[in-house]
């Protein structure tokens, strides 16, 4: 286990002023990640005329990190379990600012798809490994919410690298874009090694093969597990299928540029930020099982409004937020519960989970692809509108969720 590893028996819970400065220096990590992660999504017209390649190919960079991501956790997972989550958020973090450079200075399209594909690998030993330190530290009634306050961080990352990025590839150019990335990540870093400390009564089992096969063993023996895995999968490719493809439809219907894609597409986040804030009496008045169900058919509804061609192009930044809301509520009960899949090896656990959604999350453009090649813009977007509903309604009749409200 690592410095942040559980116990069978809970450890005592650490003070307010501990637990206030582990949730802002890990959000702050969230945030680096998630800005890395979500800042190519605006630039996919410019890469296209840039590299002089089709939008579908270049949205298919977000495949290739995606999948690097989902690759690389069932490595980072045992990892973060032996060596410490708080050591590996930082290495992770300094690798990840080194290939941002790296991508600001890509010579051909080649070069800016190997570099962004290791990053998935870096980026995945970031958030999955906080989340799971927070589980380490704050007890299941608490939890979600705990995790609803680091979500916040993480997720104005997320809207200010979708933002951010339009923005200044517009005035500045789109390889500002990773510089400005590649300071953030090393900016947090450095947070995690000054002012986050291990816990002086972790217990750590060495690094090796056997070890890490007998914490997936820990993780699948809980017959939770596989089903909760699954839905992710679907749940990721339902969400993160659209966010490559927003900025060429808005083009396509209004002449948008870059920038106004990424308003668009930091909607989400803003959604996000409403659940963080709102997560604690959610969690009270409503429950897992209403939370899932509830976001399911919020993000269908919103990507129904956004098949809806006659709309102005703006009234997407209140669709997607309404979508980020709905995310969140769904996805925010997910992570709650791998968190409690294995607390003995809780690394591990969290790595699997982020290990599923980002199998979805590279799945879905492929999937957003071939839809629209089949049914149109309006037709693939009512397609995933079904989907995500359907799952949502599914979710409380087939999981067996702790905490669920009777």
């Amino acid at each position: 286990m690592s410095e942040t590893s559980a116990n069978a028996v809970p450890p005592a819970a650490p003070p307010p002023r501990s637990l206030n400065s582990l949730i802002l220096v890990l959000g702050a990590c969230g945030f680096a990640s998630t800005f890395t992660m979500r800042l190519l999504d605006p630039l996919v017209p410019t890469l296209a005329a840039e590299f002089g390649r089709s939008i579908a190919q270049v949205a298919a960079i977000a495949t290739a990190f995606s999948f690097a991501y989902a690759v690389g956790q069932p490595f980072l997972g045992p990892i973060a379990d032996s060596l410490g989550k708080l050591k590996t958020i930082a290495t992770c973090l300094g690798v990840l600012a080194l290939l941002s450079l790296a991508a600001a200075f890509a010579s051909s399209f080649e070069v800016l798809t190997g570099v962004r594909m290791i990053a998935g690998v870096a980026a995945g030993g970031v958030i999955p490994v906080a989340m799971a330190a927070i589980g380490d530290r704050a007890p299941m009634a608490e939890r979600q919410i705990m995790l609803g306050r680091f979500l916040v961080l993480m997720i104005i990352g997320q809207m200010a690298g979708a933002a951010c990025s339009g923005l200044i590839a517009e005035h500045i150019g789109w390889r500002s874009v990773f510089v400005m990335a590649g300071a953030i990540a090393a900016i947090a870093g450095v947070l995690v090694l000054v002012v986050l400390k291990p816990r002086p009564n972790a217990l750590r089992a060495p690094l090796s093969f056997s070890g890490a096969l007998a914490n997936y063993a820990a993780v699948f023996a809980n017959p939770r597990s596989k089903l909760l895995y699954g839905l992710v999968v679907v749940e990721g490719s339902l969400i993160f299928g659209m966010p490559p493809y927003i900025a060429a439809i808005l083009h396509e219907r209004a002449g948008v540029g870059p920038s106004q894609a990424g308003l668009v597409i930091a909607g989400t986040g803003l959604g996000g930020i409403v659940y963080g804030v709102l997560t604690r009496v959610l969690v009270e008045r409503l429950g897992p099982a209403r939370m899932t169900l509830a976001g399911g058919i919020l993000m269908g509804a919103a990507f129904a409004l956004f098949a809806l061609p006659f709309l102005p192009w703006w009234s997407a930044i209140a669709i997607f937020t309404l979508n980020g809301f709905g995310f969140f509520l769904m996805h925010g009960t997910f992570q709650a519960q791998a968190t409690e899949l294995a607390p003995t090896a809780r690394g591990s656990a969290v790595a699997l989970f982020a290990c599923a959604l980002f199998c979805g999350h590279a799945l879905g453009p492929v999937l957003m692809g071939a839809a629209l090649h089949l049914f149109g813009t309006g037709g693939a977007i009512l397609v995933f509108a079904a989907g995500i509903t359907l799952l949502g309604v599914a979710v409380p009749r087939i999981l067996p969720l702790a905490g669920s409200r009777t």
